[in-house]
């Protein structure tokens, strides 16, 4: 979340009374400076009124060192407010449910495991909105060779949370993500947050995760927390390709499907209509069997309406009381 000061048309007339050797734009009726947690500024950006009357976005590349500096200091003079991007919201809400084993009952590896996958689909989030950025950069560059450098920055973004490096920081820095990214990428480098309680060896696991309307046991500290308080769409499944069978899902995943827990429950996902048998399905099924995973791969379900949903998938196969289980997170890709 930013504080922002928001000069208006106003607000800049007493802009251009003070710094009359600036010869601000009078074209330009609103600029918005961002700050971050620190006071520290981050943004700029300004709105000026085009040839035809209509309000446009405009050029802040064009102004000079001295006027983004003056502007900065005449920022009290504006209304402040406070802005968050949606897409970073959405990727703040994932790092404040990550698992921690004082919440789960699970083997360390497991926490560890759940906690990338949730991590891995902030990243990709992050990802797409760096991508998107440049592309919206070049988009509107002056001159074909800065339109081909903001190309090839679109290109160069890292795939994976892994190859996210001090090398690949300015790729960040210029879009504003680096600060979020570089928390995901901590996140990715800690150990769990709190040393693994004690318990009891846990029998008849996967009985307890295959009903969902268990209140006691394991079912709570397991499932429960992870599951049923995340707004990101969830699903556990038995291995295979034709022997996957829904064991849990969670409340956003319904949601997304449009089915209850009843309707779906124990049956095989392709069969019941909500999981697409193809090759595309095929591939990623290998890549659970080579690589024990997979992050940020496009897919499509369908929904109860029968309508086809476009997603983001991150899945990983888990060992559970000895036993294999591929745990999926789903995001909702038809809006992006």
């Amino acid at each position: 979340m930013y504080a922002v000061a928001v000069l208006d048309k106003e607000a800049l007339a007493g802009f251009r009374r003070e710094h009359p050797w600036l010869e601000f734009p009078e074209k330009v009726c609103e600029v918005s400076l961002f700050f971050d947690d620190n006071g520290s500024p981050a943004r700029l950006t300004a709105v000026e009124t085009g040839v035809d009357g209509v309000d446009c976005p405009a050029n802040t590349n064009t102004f000079s060192t001295e006027t983004v500096l003056a502007l900065i200091r005449f920022a009290p003079h504006g209304t402040p407010m406070t802005w968050e991007s949606p897409d970073e919201a959405r990727v703040w809400r994932i790092l404040e449910r990550l698992p921690t084993s004082d919440e789960m009952v699970l083997v360390d590896e497991t926490v560890d495991a759940c906690r990338r996958v949730l991590l891995d689909e902030a990243y990709e989030l992050l990802r797409q909105m760096a991508v998107n950025a440049y592309q919206g950069l070049a988009t509107a560059a002056r001159s074909q060779a800065e339109s081909e450098r903001l190309g090839k920055a679109a290109q160069s973004v890292p795939a994976n949370l892994d190859d996210v490096t001090e090398a690949t920081k300015p790729l960040f820095l210029e879009v504003d993500l680096w600060r979020l990214v570089a928390v995901v990428r901590d996140e990715a480098s800690m150990p769990v947050d709190s040393e693994m309680p004690m318990t009891p060896a846990l029998e008849d696991l996967d009985r307890l995760i295959g009903d969902p309307g268990e209140t006691e046991g394991a079912s709570d500290a397991l499932i429960q927390t992870l599951f049923d308080l995340s707004p990101v769409a969830f699903s556990i499944s038995t291995i295979g390709k034709n022997s996957s069978r829904y064991v849990r899902v969670n409340k956003a995943y319904l949601e997304l499907v449009g089915k209850t827990w009843e309707e779906i429950r124990g049956h095989e996902m392709v069969s019941s209509g909500l999981a697409i048998g193809n090759e595309a399905r095929e591939r990623r099924l290998a890549m659970l069997d080579q690589e024990g995973g997979y992050s940020g791969e496009r897919a499509e379900i369908r929904n109860a309406k029968g309508e086809i949903v476009p997603i983001l998938i991150s899945a990983r196969r888990l060992k559970l009381a000895g036993e294999l289980y591929d745990f999926e997170v789903i995001t909702d890709a038809s809006q992006s």
